[in-house]
């Protein structure tokens, strides 16, 4: 279920980086330098405070953030935060969860099945080229995602990655023929407007010139646009609520914090003080060797604070610790940090 979580949050990103608020090089480039910011730190707060051997391997928990619990915090807080502050923070914490999908896929996965990698790469190419080729129906794309997911669950890796690579491959611009597009909508319009004035204004453009702006419609928006319309809504309101309830069971033990101290200080540090040290370092830093622009209607302040919203990993930190913490009692005490730290 996540890779529809990730599959949205994806084309979300996506979408920003190639018609939205982050289009040009350096406002893209600030959120980018955060989440690396807000990614580094936090390891190294971890790596500091943990005890090594075995719960050393969770050194990738703080480094993830709740997108969904972030943002929404975020837009509770109304007009009071700039539009700017909030598509900054949306694409530094969706960032972070990307580079956390990869890190599980890479350090945390078993054996890996090489027939069915072979076949992920061959679909991922196949993705690639309906994107060069111009292809804009969504239904090619979901078709072959569903592939692909089958492909990476039996090569060993993480499924989730199919919701990541299917993301970046989906076309987020308008067709390269809009301006036709247009033009042809626009003649129905003053077809309709010529040869059904009265009728056109107490009812309405006829069901054939309906129709046909519906075609036009389907042809103008694009992929991504189509599936963030239709799969938002059930990443938001089911796979994430599903993912919280299946992983929030917390036993509150005092021999699991007496045993797991320092472990449990790592993680709440690595959220806590590593995130946002990490975002705002990484965005002043940025910015003051002129690699990214700060937009004007936010300040170091408010991007301070957002940077502390980050530090809540809930969902995401607890699907990283329930791969690195196979002892029972060690994910216990993961789970007890992530959410004292979240809260």
């Amino acid at each position: 279920l996540l890779a529809i979580f990730f599959l949205v949050v994806g084309l979300e990103i996506k979408r920003e980086f190639t018609v939205g608020r982050l289009a040009t090089l350096r406002s893209g480039a600030l959120p980018v330098v955060a989440a690396l910011g807000g990614i580094t730190v936090p390891i190294l707060f971890y790596l500091a405070i943990a005890p090594a051997g075995p719960l050393a391997a969770g050194w990738a928990v703080p480094i993830a953030t709740d997108t969904a619990f972030a943002v929404a915090i975020i837009v509770l807080l109304g007009a009071r935060v700039p539009v700017e502050l909030r598509v900054f923070l949306t694409a530094a914490v969706i960032i972070d969860d990307l580079v956390a999908i990869g890190i599980i896929a890479a350090f945390y996965t078993d054996a890996i099945n090489v027939h069915y990698l072979i076949a992920s790469v061959i679909v991922t190419l196949l993705l690639v080229a309906f994107n060069r080729w111009g292809i804009y129906r969504p239904l090619p794309y979901a078709v072959l995602g569903i592939v692909l997911w089958v492909c990476l669950h039996d090569a060993g890796l993480h499924a989730t990655l199919a919701g990541v690579i299917l993301a970046l491959v989906t076309p987020a611009r308008p067709p390269a023929k809009l301006h036709v597009l247009m033009a042809q909508a626009e003649s129905i319009l003053q077809a309709e407007t010529r040869h059904r004035r009265d009728a056109l204004m107490r009812h309405g453009p006829s069901e054939p010139a309906l129709r046909a702006l519906d075609a036009i419609h389907d042809r103008i928006e694009s992929p991504t646009d189509k599936l963030l319309r239709s799969m938002e809504p059930w990443s938001s309101y089911v796979v994430l609520p599903i993912f919280a309830l299946a992983n929030a069971g917390v036993i509150l033990s005092l021999s699991v914090v007496e045993t797991h101290s320092r472990l449990m200080l790592a993680i709440i540090a690595g959220l806590v003080l590593g995130k946002p040290v990490g975002i705002f370092a990484a965005s002043w830093l940025a910015v003051r060797f002129r690699i990214a622009v700060k937009p004007e209607q936010y300040s170091w302040r408010q991007l301070a604070g957002a940077g502390a919203l980050a530090g809540i990993g809930f969902t995401m930190s607890l699907f990283i610790a329930s791969e690195a913490f196979p002892v029972p009692a060690d994910f216990a005490a993961a789970k007890i940090a992530i959410f004292t730290a979240s809260l």
